[in-house]
């Protein structure tokens, strides 16, 4: 930990002779990483498509282009020019985005606001799969924003009003109905939309007041049956088994049915490796996956249930806030892992903490780290189409996985659904804007947890981060880099409704080093 450190420390140059006598270099021992007890990857099978399942997908890229409508950009030069201008405070740009966002739902969505079909490159589930997402991961944005708003309607930009409740309410009763057409369907093994059923449970916990409340007891029954489908399945040893937790948190919340699975929690705790890190299953990365998946989650947990695990949970948090924020520029950051296109999330868990009372990061910081990131990205065209782009600032094919489809980049919305929920009462809107540590001074100190070192440049506003062991031995000059898309494996994309794009995490490819000016990206 370098809860201590609150302040950067300088960098000074060593003397030349410090350089040519050996005996003064220090050695650093070597990093033993924590042994996780790995399980066997199982076979997916979206990973692994039969014949069949090509006709399946192929007879829903066909649905999706009959109910697809025409991509909507109203608003796209509005929402850019809004983050740039410097008049406006971050809270009536994150209002302006919300209007934005919910304006561009009411435009996409099918079957009663449970499914919604945004344009963009497929993922390799289904373009049904895709649709769902593009509820479900829109929907805690919505609810969040009713949790403090009650059941006013919210202006679009149009002027027109939009009944946030009433979306809720008909995509609950519509998604959880097997004889509607928005059904979401029967649960199996290791199926993605377990992970969207954690944002949909969430959703319903956030509007509680005016969504399920209201409700009849048979429709409550109906949309707990569905969720409680979580039960029997199977997830990917890694960060999912945080999905089904959500769901049986905000079921016991609700009905005071206790169905959690406590040996997933435990499972994700052997993940900790130190200093409110995480590694993403035994085999898996160090990424910010920690910032939007990881303690993401586990805020919403202890939110639902405070006698959860709340010791845990916010002395992982501070420990890890107290490191991570000092990779925030005004102007990027040092991105490494994979789905960089949920880049605008990344402030999410400095704003957590705040929240949480933790002491390692103030409001004043927490607010300019959140701003400055959303004006960077949305100021230079991260929002079009009504939805965060597939890649940084424009759509890049190169920085899509294969999981992601058009609406999985709301995820970068996480760290907005975080301060619509508790701005007003952690002080993140009243705050007065504090510099971060980069726009202090320089910095030199190392992550002992995942074996990297983080450099602050003050004069050039750079943060590098080094990781001081390759992820992979077998390299050459033509693997470390992105790899474009073929021009065959795109118009099988198209025809078919399947993500084909190369793998392109950085991490796995070999790189260590990142740069907050992220010229690895471009």
């Amino acid at each position: 930990m370098i809860n201590d450190i609150q302040t950067p420390t300088a960098v000074t140059e060593p003397k030349l002779d410090r350089l040519t006598k050996p005996h003064h270099i220090t050695l650093q021992p070597p990093h033993i990483a924590k042994t996780i007890q790995a399980t066997k990857r199982p076979t997916i099978p979206y990973e692994h498509p039969t014949i069949a399942m090509y006709f399946k997908l192929f007879k829903q890229r066909l649905v999706r282009l009959k109910m697809k409508a025409l991509i909507y950009s109203n608003n796209d030069a509005a929402i850019a020019a809004c983050f740039t201008d410097d008049a406006l405070s971050i809270e009536n740009k994150c209002e302006y985005l919300v209007r934005y966002v919910a304006e561009a739902f009411e435009h996409y969505a099918v079957w009663d606001y449970s499914h919604a079909y945004y344009p963009g490159r497929p993922s390799q589930q289904s373009a049904r799969t895709d649709a769902m997402e593009g509820s479900s991961r829109v929907l805690p944005t919505l609810a969040a924003w009713i949790s403090q708003h009650g059941s006013q309607p919210l202006e679009g930009l149009n002027g027109q009003p939009l009944d946030l409740v009433a979306m809720l309410r008909n995509a609950f009763l519509a998604g959880t109905d097997p004889r509607h057409a928005g059904y979401w369907g029967t649960l199996h093994d290791y199926d993605q939309r377990i992970c969207e059923s954690a944002d949909l449970a969430l959703a319903l916990w956030l509007s509680r007041e005016h969504v399920w409340q209201p409700m009849t007891t048979a429709e409550q029954t109906q949309i707990i049956m569905w969720f409680k489908q979580v039960n029997h399945c199977q997830t990917v040893d890694n960060n999912w088994h945080l999905f089904p937790l959500t769901v049986q948190l905000v079921i016991k919340a609700l009905t005071g049915e206790d169905t959690v699975a406590y040996d997933k929690y435990e499972r994700v705790k052997q993940f900790h490796v130190g200093d409110g890190w995480f590694r993403d299953g035994a085999k898996g990365n160090y990424d910010y996956y920690n910032a939007w998946g990881f303690h993401y989650s586990l805020y919403w947990l202890d939110q639902i249930d405070s006698s959860f695990d709340s010791e845990f949970i916010h002395q992982t948090l501070a420990d890890f806030v107290s490191q991570y924020r000092y990779l925030f520029t005004a102007e990027g950051l040092p991105f490494f892992g994979r789905s960089a296109c949920y880049r605008l999330a990344a402030a999410a868990p400095l704003i957590m903490a705040i929240d949480q009372h933790s002491d390692v990061i103030s409001a004043g910081e927490a607010q300019r780290a959140f701003a400055t990131s959303l004006e960077y990205f949305i100021g230079h065209g991260a929002m079009q189409h009504g939805a965060p782009t597939q890649g940084l600032f424009s759509d890049d094919t190169r920085l899509v996985d294969n999981y992601s489809g058009p609406a999985s980049s709301f995820w970068s919305l996480r760290a907005l659904n975080i301060a619509l929920f508790c701005g007003d009462r952690c002080g993140l809107w009243q705050a007065e804007q504090q510099p971060l540590p980069i726009e202090q001074g320089d910095f030199n100190f190392s992550l002992p947890a995942i074996n990297a070192q983080v450099i602050g440049v003050f004069e050039t506003k750079e943060v590098v981060v080094i990781f001081k062991n390759d992820y992979i031995t077998e390299q050459s000059p033509l693997s470390r880099r992105l790899e474009p898309q073929l021009t065959r494996h795109y118009w099988l994309e198209n025809i078919l409704g399947r993500a084909e794009r190369p793998k392109n995490n950085l991490l796995r490819k070999g790189i260590t080093c990142y740069s907050s000016k992220m010229s690895h990206f471009f």
